[in-house]
């Protein structure tokens, strides 16, 4: 674990001495939470902060061996809610415990899961890394989060991004993840088809499709280094699904008030400050819930950018 990273974060703290396990305690502000991808960037922070203390490196100002920023990307990023606890029940005033636990996946990509828990002041526990998927704690919400290492091909695009690992990352010591660990087939799956998977499966009939033409908003989307941010993904979905939301007559409240259990987002690819983003939505019934998927491209050039699916249903009042 690195000294510096948790002194720099008193909040962060060990769980138990167990390698790559950390935990800390949110009292949720205005800015970490609603209906724009905020509380997405808020656990993209966790993600850092645990990578940080578990590999030795200083995420937010990582380099490779040439001197050359490097950034830990999200390449795909998964949300397991309940009515109790999802994204967007979150809000200012509630004080989360937040345990992490980065598990590695390759020398140049970790895996962190997030057991997200409104504090009980019960004591932190380790989380393991089947545990959302085989044995959830209940009332608990889910964050998986793959990142990998990039540097910028070329210092004005941010396409043809490469791979680039910091000469200090470490993983030896973090527990390693199997083969057959459920996500990594998911996503696996859902990078060949285009499409993710959704179990219980969707119903049959046609979906109800939409598509819309996204500008990206350099003033709002693009983060620190004039990358698209990771969040502005989910803000961009969101985005089109409300207008399909009222095309098929529903409200704006109603769209504010359902409760999303499910979500996921393989990325692709990055885009730069004046690309357009071609938005495609299917919704198709599934029992009692509605699944959406969704892909994200460069209208310009054609290429990727990322696929997603989401699992809802309504939700109360707000």
């Amino acid at each position: 674990m690195s000294a510096t990273v948790l002194a720099a974060r008193p909040g962060l703290r060990l769980v138990d001495g167990t390698p790559g396990q950390v935990a800390r305690t949110e009292l949720v502000t205005p800015g970490m939470c609603g209906p724009n991808a905020l509380f997405f960037g808020a656990i993209g922070d966790w993600t850092w902060d645990a990578v940080s203390a578990a590999c030795g490196t200083n995420v937010y100002d990582a380099r490779v061996a040439g001197g050359a920023p490097t950034y830990l990307s999200f390449y795909y990023f998964h949300l397991l809610g309940t009515d109790r606890l999802h994204p967007l029940r979150v809000t200012f005033g509630d004080r989360l415990r937040v345990e992490s636990g980065v598990f590695r996946l390759a020398s140049e990509s970790v895996l962190t899961l997030h057991r997200i828990r409104y504090d009980d002041g019960a004591p932190d526990r380790p989380v393991e890394a089947g545990e959302p998927f085989t044995e959830p704690v209940e009332g608990c919400l889910y964050a998986v989060n793959v990142n990998r290492w990039i540097v910028r091909g070329r210092p004005d695009s941010n396409r043809g991004l490469a791979r680039g690992v910091p000469a200090d990352f470490v993983t030896d010591d973090l527990p390693r993840l199997p083969a057959d660990w459920p996500p990594r087939l998911a996503y696996t799956r859902a990078r060949r088809a285009g499409v993710f998977d959704h179990d219980p499966p969707a119903g049959p009939g046609e979906p109800e499709r939409f598509a819309a033409d996204y500008p990206v908003e350099a003033s709002r989307d693009l983060n620190g280094v004039g990358l698209l941010y990771f969040a502005s993904y989910f803000s961009i979905v969101d985005w089109a699904l409300l207008r399909l939301w009222r095309r098929l007559g529903r409200d704006d409240r109603s769209f504010a008030r359902r409760v999303v259990t499910d979500q996921r987002i393989c990325y692709l690819g990055n885009a730069d400050a004046d690309a357009v983003v071609r938005v495609e939505l299917a919704l198709r019934r599934s029992g009692p819930d509605e699944v959406v998927d969704v892909s994200l491209t460069d209208r310009a050039s054609g290429d990727p950018l990322a696929i997603a699916a989401l699992r809802m249903r309504p939700g109360g009042p707000l």
